[in-house]
C-alpha cells in the first residue's frame, strides 16, 4: 500500500509553490533543457501535490491523468505508464525542474480528453455504518468480507482483518463481536458449502504474514466464533503472502485459495478435506506478476479472476489450475482517469442471470470504479464515500466487499464495505476501521442507474464459465 499522508500537510494547487528544498540538488548553470514543472503547469490549470519525504510530484492533470516525478530520479510515471528519463528530474532553489522531453510528453497527455463529456467525476455517498476501530494504531484495519445468513439476513455478518494482529468479527451495526489474535492478517475472503467429513462448513480464508500461511477457519455464523480447522500449516513458497481470494469452481465443485506476494507472485492451492475432519492444501498453479500485487477477487458463475497490479493494472485470468499463466485481457490501466495508484481491493456485485459489476479500490484518488462484469468489463462510473451526518468519508482505502443480498431492513439492498486509512470522529482521529454503504444508495446515485438485485444468494451461484 502506498499512502500520501506526508503529501496532505502540502495540497499545490496550481500557482502556489514547492516548498523549499533544504539542499539544493544542482545549480541555475546546469537547467539547460530544463523546464520549471510548477511554470507549466500553473499554465495548464493541472494540480501538484508535493511528497517532502520522497522529494515527488504528483501532478493531476484537467482530464484526469496523473503522473509521479521524484528529484534525483530518471524513471517517473505518467498516465498509467513508466518512463525512463535520458537525464534526471531535478530540484533547485525549492523549485522541481523536469528535462524538456518530459515536458513534452506531459503536454501530450493534457491535450487528450479534453471534452466535459470525457472527464470523470465520481458522485458521492455516505455511509450508515461504520466498525468500532481495530485496537492497533498505524496502518492496521484492512479487508473486509461478508458472511451471509441466509435464513436470518440480518444476523449476518462482516469479517476483517487486523494487520496489527488478527482477525475481527462485527455484526451489521459494526459491533465488535469477537477478535482473534491469530497473527498480521493480510486479507480474507468467505466461500459457502465445504464439504467436511458428514457436515457443510463456510470457509474463512486469509493470509497470514507472521507465519506466511493461508488460515482456514469455520465459521459458525450464530455467534461469529471461527475455529482453526487446517490439517498442516499452508505454507507459501514466496517470500511473504499479501493478496488473497478464495474460488469455488462450480465447474468441478473443488475449493481453492488463491494468493497474491508482495513481489508479484501469485499461487493456488486446492483445499480439500482430509478425511480426518481438516482441510489440507496443495498447490496446483503459480506464476509472477511484474511487481506488487494485493487486490483479487474470483468469479465463482464465470470462473474468471481479477488481479490488481498496484502500480499499473487490473488483469483478467481463467480462475482454473490448468489455464496458464497468462492474463485474458486487461480491464484497465492506473493512469489516474478511473483508477490512480494504487489499485487495491476488488470485489465483485453478482446480479441475477450472471449480470453484475466488478469493483475496484483506487485508492491514489479515494473513491472506487465500477465495471461490467460480463464481457469485456466496460467501466460504468466511479463513486466515493464522503462525510455524512452518521460517519465521516473514506480515504486511501485498502479492502473492500460487497453483497447485493438483502439484509433486513436497515440494508434491504446489500451493502458496500471499505476500508478507511483516516477515521475521524468529532474532530479526533482514532485507529483505522470499516465504513458500511447501503447498496441502493450507489445504485441510485449513479448517472445511470445499477441493478438492485437483492436475492442472489452466493450458496446458490450457477456454473456460467461455458457462455
Amino acid at each position: 500500500m502506498k499512502t500520501w499522508e506526508t503529501v496532505l500537510s502540502t495540497l499545490l494547487l496550481a500557482g502556489a509553490l514547492l516548498p523549499a528544498a533544504t539542499t539544493n540538488a544542482a545549480s541555475a548553470s546546469d537547467l539547460k533543457g530544463y523546464e520549471p514543472l510548477r511554470k507549466h503547469m500553473d499554465g495548464i490549470g493541472a494540480t501538484i501535490t508535493w511528497d517532502s519525504d520522497d522529494k515527488s510530484a504528483l501532478v493531476k492533470l484537467k482530464n484526469g491523468f496523473a503522473g509521479t516525478f521524484t528529484a534525483g530520479d530518471k524513471e517517473y510515471r505518467l498516465a498509467g505508464k513508466a518512463g525512463e528519463l535520458p537525464a534526471e528530474v531535478k530540484l533547485v532553489d525549492g523549485t522541481m525542474y523536469i528535462p524538456s522531453k518530459l515536458l513534452q510528453a506531459i503536454l501530450a497527455e493534457n491535450a487528450k480528453f479534453i471534452n466535459s463529456a470525457d472527464i470523470i467525476t465520481p458522485y458521492s455517498v455516505t455511509a450508515q455504518v461504520e466498525t468500532a476501530a481495530v485496537e492497533d494504531g498505524e496502518d492496521a484495519a484492512d479487508d473486509p468480507a461478508i458472511w451471509l445468513d441466509s435464513a436470518n439476513p440480518a444476523n449476518s455478518k462482516i469479517i476483517a482483518t487486523n494487520k496489527g494482529g488478527g482477525v475481527l468479527v462485527y455484526d451489521l451495526n459494526g459491533k465488535e463481536l469477537q477478535n482473534y489474535k491469530v497473527g498480521k492478517m493480510n486479507n480474507i475472503d468467505i466461500r459457502y458449502d465445504f464439504q467436511l467429513g458428514d457436515k457443510k462448513v463456510d470457509l474463512v480464508g486469509a493470509t497470514n504474514r507472521s507465519t506466511n500461511t493461508v488460515d482456514i477457519f469455520a465459521m459458525d455464523g450464530a455467534t461469529g466464533k471461527l475455529t482453526d480447522i487446517v490439517a498442516e500449516p499452508i505454507k507459501a513458497k514466496m517470500e511473504e503472502v499479501y493478496g488473497f481470494s478464495l474460488y469455488h469452481s462450480l465447474k468441478s465443485d473443488k475449493y481453492y485459495a488463491l494468493v497474491l506476494g508482495k513481489e508479484g507472485e501469485f499461487e493456488q492451492y486446492e483445499l480439500a478435506d482430509n478425511g480426518k475432519g481438516k482441510v489440507s492444501g496443495k498447490l496446483v498453479r503459480e506464476f509472477k506478476l511484474a511487481t506488487q500485487s494485493e487486490g483479487m477477487v474470483a468469479d465463482d458463475e464465470y470462473g474468471m479472476m481479477y488481479i490488481a497490479e498496484e502500480d499499473y493494472a487490473i488483469y483478467k485470468y481463467n480462475a482454473e489450475p490448468d489455464s496458464g499463466t497468462k492474463p485474458l485481457s486487461t480491464v484497465d490501466i492506473a493512469d489516474g482517469r478511473r483508477l490512480q495508484d494504487d489499485i487495491e481491493g476488488l470485489t465483485l456485485y453478482y446480479g441475477a442471470d450472471g449480470k453484475g459489476y466488478l469493483i475496484a479500490s483506487s485508492q491514489g484518488s479515494d473513491s472506487y470504479a465500477i465495471y461490467d462484469r460480463e464481457g469485456n468489463n466496460a467501466y460504468l462510473t466511479s463513486f466515493n464515500i464522503a462525510d455524512g451526518a452518521l460517519t465521516d468519508g473514506t480515504s486511501v482505502t485498502d479492502g473492500i466487499d460487497v453483497l447485493g443480498f438483502g439484509l433486513g431492513e436497515q440494508f434491504p439492498y446489500g451493502i458496500f464495505i471499505a476500508q478507511d486509512d483516516s477515521n475521524i470522529n468529532n474532530g479526533k482521529e482514532l485507529n483505522q476501521n470499516f465504513k458500511v454503504v447501503a447498496w441502493d444508495q450507489i445504485a441510485k446515485g449513479a448517472k445511470t442507474p445499477l441493478l438492485m438485485d437483492n436475492k442472489v444468494d452466493p450458496r446458490k451461484l450457477v456454473d456460467r464459465s461455458a457462455k
